[in-house]
């Protein structure tokens, strides 16, 4: 199986072509052009249906509709409609869908935004209807063909067979006439059973690996077009500052310099642009040229905003998130408690591709090129900075060099738009620099929370209170899943302070559920160890269904404890490491998905320390390709141990301080530990998330690792900014 060459190295006749379709009306048919392997269009292809094109020999196209960034999704969103189609794995490719289909065709491809483990969760029972009702209409038209029963055949491997006679007739055959087929009602369409599946829970070939592999796969950056010109941009220094004056006299007269271009965001001049030849040209240019910036934001840097969160610990709440019981008299009746506080940064994206968008604007069309996470919003976004209507534009989707939520935001296709529009008919590719990327993000928010807990005469808890205070109220980006926990404590309190910044914010891999589970998972240790208990014994404890107070959480405590279970049996949990190791313990609950994580690691007597193994447990009810959520789940450890050993963005008179990978670093080959992936799954309906609780539950696991091998106990991340020499020392 093998994905679908999209080049975008068009020939100069094509791509006038493709630029005066855009401007002028498009018919959408049954019958499209696809591109074949080669990158050159299949004109033979017929679309039999939304999803699927075949062409005269068979090869069945299926059409993906959520963004490619590495976490396998061309390849397991394929197998979820192929598990209903009958269709012949070997003769299957894929393709982005056209967004421009997708609005014209009122969003027929569902939800396109990727994001919140949603792809196949949110996928899942509409592309196996889909794949149902294609195979459906591939049988009535071999009925029809042969004069028989429907009832009469069978479909398999892209074959419908007339099970009397054995007679036959391909996909390739029946496709123009099973385009002609009503397309039966979904309310009719039987599913198979798990137990019959043969795609879904195989692990198949990543259909996007080998154009990764051999070059030819096309990420944002790389997109040429004849003609194409290069734009490198300087934005505000300092938070909220826009600029007041800039000095192009010099620049103009470099060789290469094409114009400069003031990029405007919400009225403000807060960015300008040079286009040039080449983008060393453009980008020598933009640093050079004298700017000034003013800015009437308050100056602000992260001591300051500690302090002020600092503030919030004490005194009334904003919202009430969680009340359960009396909390103040079983604080007063308690043996004992316990009290910390817990701190995590603005943590930056540190995708590996920067941010970079081509657009051409003409006077009547435009048509953008970018790697996004959201592609209908990037377009309206394209269509108001171009003053087009989204009719008259197109957007292309390319393969993402990293996402993490970074590119659910579209300031970058304005940007290039913008820019576009100022030399209309010449495409214009934006391209930020690392320190653009890591300097302008929109970072997970900063958050300090204050944590209280008390245990009775056996060393029970009786009593879990949260206080978060943090610099937004979104409750996705705040540390909020405390909420949720599915422990058994019969008196909680969790509420809320918001303390408000001129800080960019946005959605990062695993939301607020990173935070969450660094705090609560590491307190709930911290509560064992008050106890005089084993951590694991601890959290399976409050983990018994027969002590649920809420009937129908009993299903979700009983799977959370199988995975707690499983990783503790997988990690040998109680049997002795030896001198300055040690293992830590975490859990989480997310998107009907349920994980458990041990970490072991080994204390290097010089304040530092080695992470040796990772034992992962999960329950996301499904696996769709067995070996793609194994490499989900590597990736996810990588990416949680990136952000608790040296994850932060520190301000300093309203500047990011950081700017590249020299000192805003991520987890290096040299530093991965081995990494053992164990499934205990459900089978339940529906299908759980896979990409990011893992990324949550690392974190807490390795440092309560880091305690049990005698070192100190972490409550402030990153780890960079401790030592770590044993509390014996």
């Amino acid at each position: 199986m093998s994905q679908v060459s999209r080049p975008i190295r068009l020939s100069r006749r094509a791509f006038i072509l493709s630029a005066a379709a855009v401007g002028g009306a498009l018919v959408v048919g049954l019958r499209l052009a696809v591109r074949g392997a080669d990158g050159g269009l299949d004109d033979d292809a017929v679309e039999v249906h939304n999803w699927i094109t075949v062409a005269p020999d068979g090869t069945t196209t299926i059409r993906i509709a959520r963004m490619e960034m590495g976490q396998g999704t061309m390849t397991s969103m394929a197998q979820l409609l192929a598990e209903e189609l009958a269709v012949d794995w070997a003769k299957v490719k894929t393709e982005f869908i056209s967004i421009r289909t997708q609005l014209r065709r009122r969003k027929v491809y569902g939800r396109t935004k990727t994001s919140a483990s949603r792809s196949v969760r949110e996928s899942e029972e509409m592309l196996r209807t889909s794949g149902a009702q294609i195979r459906i209409m591939f049988v009535e038209a071999a009925a029809k063909r042969f004069g028989v029963s429907a009832s009469e055949l069978e479909a398999a491997n892209s074959v419908v067979t007339h099970i009397p006679t054995g007679r036959h007739l391909t996909y390739g055959e029946l496709a123009s006439a099973a385009a002609k087929v009503p397309v039966p009602d979904a309310t009719s369409i039987k599913l198979k059973a798990p137990e019959d599946w043969t795609f879904i829970g195989k692990s198949v070939p990543r259909v996007d690996v080998p154009a990764k592999v051999d070059g030819t796969a096309i990420y944002g950056i790389d997109v040429e077009l004849p003609g194409l010109k290069y734009a490198a941009i300087a934005m505000n220094p300092t938070l909220g500052a826009v600029m007041k004056s800039y000095d192009a006299s010099d620049v103009l007269s470099r060789p290469g310099i094409l114009k400069v271009v003031e990029v405007k965001s919400e009225g403000n001049v807060d960015a300008v642009a040079v286009v040039a030849d080449q983008w060393w040209q453009a980008k020598s240019a933009v640093d050079a040229m004298p700017k000034e910036w003013e800015s009437n934001a308050d100056v602000i840097d992260s001591a300051a905003i500690l302090a002020d969160m600092r503030v919030g610990l004490e005194g009334a709440s904003d919202k009430i998130l969680r009340q359960d019981g009396d909390v103040e008299a079983a604080i007063a009746s308690a043996a004992r408690v316990l009290k910390a506080d817990y701190f995590v940064p603005y943590l930056e994206h540190a995708t590996l591709e920067p941010m970079n968008c081509t657009a051409l604007v003409t006077d009547d069309s435009f048509e953008v090129w970018a790697p996004t996470q959201t592609p209908e919003e990037a377009i309206a976004l394209a269509s108001h900075v171009a003053g087009l209507p989204v009719a008259k534009g197109n957007l292309h989707v390319t393969q993402i060099g990293g996402g993490f939520g970074r590119r659910l935001k579209s300031d970058f296709v304005a940007q290039a738009v913008q820019i576009a529009k100022a030399i209309k008919g010449t495409p214009i590719k934006l391209l930020w620099s690392r320190e653009d990327t890591t300097r302008h993000g929109f970072y997970r928010p900063a958050s300090l929370s204050r944590l209280r807990g008390a245990l009775d005469s056996d060393g029970n808890p009786t009593v879990l209170t949260h206080r978060i205070v943090a610099t937004s109220d979104d409750l996705r980006l705040a540390p909020i899943g405390s909420i949720w926990l599915p422990h058994e404590i019969p008196n909680m309190l969790i509420d809320l302070v918001v303390k408000q910044t001129h800080v960019p914010e946005g959605l990062m891999r695993s939301v607020g559920l990173a935070a969450h589970a660094f705090l609560t998972q590491c307190f709930l240790d911290e509560l064992a160890r008050a106890a005089g208990k084993d951590p694991y014994e601890f959290q399976r404890a409050l983990l018994d269904p027969e002590r649920a107070l809420d009937e129908a959480k009993k299903p979700r405590i009983l799977r959370l404890r199988a995975v707690l279970d499983e990783a503790a049996h997988k990690s040998s949990w109680g049997e002795p490491l030896g001198p300055n190791r040690g293992r830590g313990i975490a859990d989480v609950v997310y998107a009907n998905a349920f994980y458990a994580v041990v970490v072991e690691v080994t204390l290097d007597g010089k304040g530092w320390f080695s992470v040796d193994r990772v034992v992962v447990a999960g329950d996301p009810s499904f696996l769709v390709n067995p070996d793609g959520a194994e490499a989900q789940v590597e990736g996810s450890v990588a990416f949680g141990l990136t952000s608790a050993l040296y994850g932060e963005i520190t301000i300093e008179q309203s500047r990011v301080v950081q700017g590249n990978f020299n000192d805003y670093r991520i987890l290096r080959i040299s530093e991965m530990p081995k990494v053992e992936t164990h499934w205990v799954l459900s089978r339940s309906f529906p299908f759980g998330g896979l990409g990011e609780p893992i990324v949550a539950a690392v974190v807490p696991a390795l440092v309560n690792a880091i305690y049990d091998a005698g070192g100190p106990r972490i409550r402030s991340l990153p780890l960079k900014n401790h030592k770590f020499v044993s509390r014996d020392a």
